[in-house]
């Protein structure tokens, strides 16, 4: 041995041999004891000089039982899951070495930091990936201030546990508090990550598990329950699957690795600054206080002018930081709710009795399209129904909630609508001769801008439902629109008389059945009414957009007695609804609630571009197929995209349109973008945007760089399965440390191949089935035997022309009688190694029909399909030409293991086990 390779050996030797016991990490958040493998003790904050801030970062295989359940493989960084908190200082330069301790590669990308491209962290893309038992130093100035995080960027590694966040002060304060602290939130599964993606990939019982076990299940029982069946079978005749939130179940919430978390420390009074991070895999997040409303003052590192809301729908990667006052006396709940409300994590701050957060109630997922409604959150005013495409909004039920929160404040409906894009240029509004109770002026439009609404077709016949006289008129209060027909809506008024005490504050008198509402500035007088009971219709309503030129609004002409005010449109039915050239409703309010959405960010200053500067648009069609789980940006994956040019020194406009029924939050690498909102030039900027279902939104970044970047969706099973893409600066080359690494490696993510399968043993017959499936690739095998002389056998391949169409080859080899169909006799057939080809395809409902013919020219049609009956009961069937039929049921007892018993029309009645693999 030559005593110059000896150092280099030694340290190699002696990071694979130190012993397991402990780790010094400067980290205010530690994860869960349990969650914390032990490493050698080694530095972490290697040094801070001259502001050079130096970090080690060392990954390593282990386990953990972060659930409370049982102990899984994990993957850590320092012994910690989440890993430790990065903290510098703006100006500072980072120096972060990571270790990589495990048999396999990694990375680290640095979420939302703008730094040269070969630290993005990307492997294969724009870094070298870390090998197992090497290492890699990152080293870039730090240009900004704010919360950041950072995470593993190689395969499915981020959600087993390498993840961290990242705090940079600004050169000058901006908020002067008590404290500062992160909240790191995150999802967690004892699956191997691995696995779930081949649960999801999978068309068998085993791929409802999740639903399942969120209670959730798309059952005939559920569906009648939840008077959704009419729309299942709507939608499934559209072979759109069953509607979730999220497509994972999920063992744990984790707010900083524990279910609970809490600061130390605080006095009554306290400011402090919460930074949030959404590190999950792929959960939003409900994020909302038990003290009332939240202070937003920065989103993604940037601070934004200061709002406060009740609720944020939070998207995977986004940051946000809150300015929260610790309460007298009392204990603060701040909750952060999974999406589909399966569960939540909370941190708490002050002593004494705890106020709670208010439950979020859980979705109805049996009707689409009121999910879908209830959903399209952060960007109401950008509802894109054209490209809703299979899904029919003309009966869409669009009526609220009617449950109470624990706070007190029911929802009020549409409260707070934005309607300020609709056109009222024709809309025919007689007033109402109706009378008012003199103690409760109507403010019914207050706010409402009607100048320039348009209800061409709309039909908002209200209910004629009676209600206690001691309730005030509340707008929109339990609207039922599920069978409203806006095609032909009119708005006469009613003709119903009321005391005449005072008469109604708005249109008094006025006669508006020939009025050309197409330049009518209809803004409410700002004239103050009397306080004691105020009607609360339609209040805040901005409906100036409107187009409303044929509307027909008659009233209901039934008489209330005189002491009852009339409620608005309490239980108006939209069922019959046309979206179609509907622009948006800003829900922005609901329930006296502020919900946060995009169009309440503002910038502190101007976000404008250069105008000089040229400007190319690129449309971009988020798409994807839940039923395969393949997931697509202009129904192409990555791996068969042509990447997206620009040129340095454009401005670069990105027109996003979410053609499916799931978020997806938008991250582009090495860039800060502007979300183009009602907020003009103020616009904010932001690194990740969530686009919710059936909404357009558009952002625009300057393109400053150089080389490839990435831009993805952050769930990471939908990145996983080809939702991405990369933008590249033309003319630049690719940088040469990456010689060895070929990019060839990052598209084939995509095209991984995933097995599955099942084994059933029955008293009277066996059976098998294998897939072995890609993107576009299948190997299937399928057999039965009764034990004695009768047996079926198929091997084939199929090739996807599309998500429904997939023609075959295969062999085949049958020892049984079976049908001619030309000759009409039962005929006994004994065939071995029969070339067979075919064609497969989806029919709706999800029936797969088969039509193959064999090398002997026999002939066979086959119909099957599987029936969803109670949350763990299916009912399988098969037909074909042979005049075979095959009738079973499954129950669950667990995700791999079921009770299966029916009857075959070769092999008679029985039952047994059925085990999946």
């Amino acid at each position: 041995m030559h005593l110059t390779t000896l150092p280099m050996k030694l340290i190699t030797i002696l990071l694979s041999i130190m012993p397991l016991v402990g780790v010094f990490a400067q980290h205010q958040h530690g994860g869960a004891e349990s969650s914390k493998p032990a490493l050698a003790k080694k530095p972490f904050l290697a040094s801070s000089k001259g502001g050079r801030i130096e970090y080690h970062l060392y990954v390593n295989d282990t386990t953990a039982n972060i659930s409370g359940k049982r102990k899984v493989s994990a993957l850590a960084m320092n012994g910690q899951i989440p890993a430790p908190t990065l903290n510098f200082t703006e100006g500072d330069t980072a120096v972060i070495h990571v270790h990589n301790l495990m048999r396999h590669e990694t990375s680290i990308h640095w979420h939302g930091l703008l730094l040269p491209n070969k630290e993005d962290g990307v492997p294969y893309l724009t870094t070298a990936p870390v090998e197992p038992g090497g290492q890699y130093t990152f080293t870039f100035p730090l240009i900004q201030s704010g919360t950041f995080w950072y995470h593993s960027h190689t395969m499915l590694q981020e959600q087993s546990g390498l993840y961290g966040s990242i705090v940079i002060q600004p050169r000058k304060k901006t908020y002067e508090v008590e404290r500062e602290f992160v909240l790191l939130l995150s999802d967690w599964t004892d699956e191997n990550p691995r696995r779930v993606l081949n649960a999801l990939k999978r068309n068998d019982p085993a791929s409802e598990w999740y639903s399942i076990k969120k209670g959730y299940a798309q059952s005939l029982d559920k569906l009648i329950q939840h008077k959704g069946l009419g729309n299942r079978l709507k939608n499934g005749w559209k072979r759109m699957p069953p509607m979730d939130l999220s497509d994972v179940y999920y063992a744990a919430f984790l707010a900083n690795g524990k279910r609970k978390e809490s600061i130390p420390g605080l006095k009554p009074g306290d400011k402090v600054r919460l930074r949030v991070i959404n590190g999950s895999a792929s959960t939003y997040f409900y994020l909302h206080g038990g003290a009332g409303k939240l202070e937003l003052i920065s989103a993604d590192g940037i601070d934004v002018k200061p709002i406060k809301v009740d609720r944020l729908l939070m998207g995977i990667a986004e940051t946000y930081d809150f300015l929260l006052t610790v309460p007298k006396d009392k204990t603060m709940e701040f909750r952060a709710t999974a999406q589909d409300v399966s569960g939540f994590a909370s941190l708490y701050l002050g002593k004494g009795d705890t106020l709670s957060a208010a439950p979020i109630p859980r979705p109805n997922v049996w009707n689409m399209d009121e999910m879908m409604m209830s959903m399209a959150v952060n960007f109401p005013n950008r509802m894109n129904h054209s490209a809703m495409g299979e899904t029919d909004h003309s009966k869409m039920n669009m009526e609220p909630s009617k449950k109470k929160e624990p706070t007190g404040k029911p929802e009020k409906g549409h409260e707070g609508m934005d309607m300020n894009k609709m056109d009222h240029s024709k809309m025919n509004m007689e007033p109402s001769q109706k009378k008012e109770p003199a103690t409760k002026p109507e403010k019914g439009g207050d706010g409402m801008d009607m100048s320039k609404m348009d209800h061409s077709k709309m039909n908002m016949e209200p209910s004629q439902k009676k209600e206690p006289a001691t309730k005030p008129e509340k707008g929109g209060d339990g609207m039922d629109m599920n069978k409203m027909d806006h095609s032909k809506m009119n708005m006469e008024p009613s003709q119903k008389k009321e005391p005449a005490t005072k008469p109604e504050k708005g249109h008094e008198g006025m006669d508006m059945s020939k009025m050309d509402h197409s330049k009518m500035n209809m803004e409410p007088s700002q004239k103050k009414e009397p306080a004691a009971k105020p009607e609360k219709k339609d209040e805040g309503m901005d409906m100036n957009k409107m187009d409303h030129s044929k509307m027909n609004m008659q009233p209901s002409q039934k008489k209330e007695p005189a002491a009852k005010p009339e409620k608005g449109q309490e239980g108006m039915d939209m069922s019959k609804m046309d979206h179609s050239n509907m622009k948006g409703m800003d829900m922005g309010k609901a329930d006296s609630l502020t919900i946060f959405n995009y169009d309440l960010l503002s910038a502190q200053q101007k976000t404008t571009f250069d105008s000089s500067k040229p400007v190319r648009t690129v449309h971009l069609k988020l798409t994807g197929s839940m039923y395969r789980y393949v997931w697509s940006i202009n129904n192409k994956v990555l791996s068969q995209a042509d990447k997206i040019g620009i040129k340095k020194g454009e401005v670069v406009r990105f027109e996003l349109e979410n053609t499916t029924m799931m978020n997806h939050p938008m991250h582009l690498h090495g860039h800060y973008f502007r979300v183009l909102n009602k907020n003009g030039d103020f616009s904010p900027l932001k690194h990740t945007l969530d686009v919710p279902p059936m909404t357009s939104i558009t952002i625009e970044f300057d393109a400053t760089e150089e080389k490839d970047w990435f831009f993805h969706c952050h769930i990471l099973y939908h990145m996983m399965s080809g939702m991405a893409r990369i933008v590249e600066y033309q003319g630049s080359t690719r940088d040469t440390s990456l010689a060895r690494y070929p990019l060839n490696k990052l598209l084939k993510e995509d095209k991984m191949w995933f097995f599955y399968g099942s084994i059933a043993a029955k008293s009277h017959m066996a059976e098998a089935r294998a897939n072995f499936i890609n993107k576009s690739n299948a190997i299937r095998f399928e057999g039965n035997y009764n034990y004695g002389s009768q047996y079926e056998a198929n091997i084939s391949y199929e090739r996807y022309i599309g998500d429904w169409l997939r023609p075959y080859i295969g062999f085949g080899a049958v020892k049984q009688r079976y049908y001619n169909i030309f000759n009409g006799e039962q005929t006994f057939a004994q065939d071995f190694d029969l070339p067979v080809i075919g064609v497969r395809y989806t029919l709706p409902f999800f029936i797969d029909a088969d039509l193959r013919v064999n090398s002997k020219g026999r002939v066979r049609f086959a119909l099957e399909g599987e029936e969803w009956l109670l949350p763990k009961l299916f009912f399988n069937w098969r037909i074909n030409t042979d005049r075979e039929y095959h009738l079973d049921l499954e129950y669950m007892l667990g995700k791999y293991i079921s009770l299966s018993g029916g009857y075959d029309s070769r092999y008679k009645l029985g039952g047994g086990l059925l085990l999946r693999f």
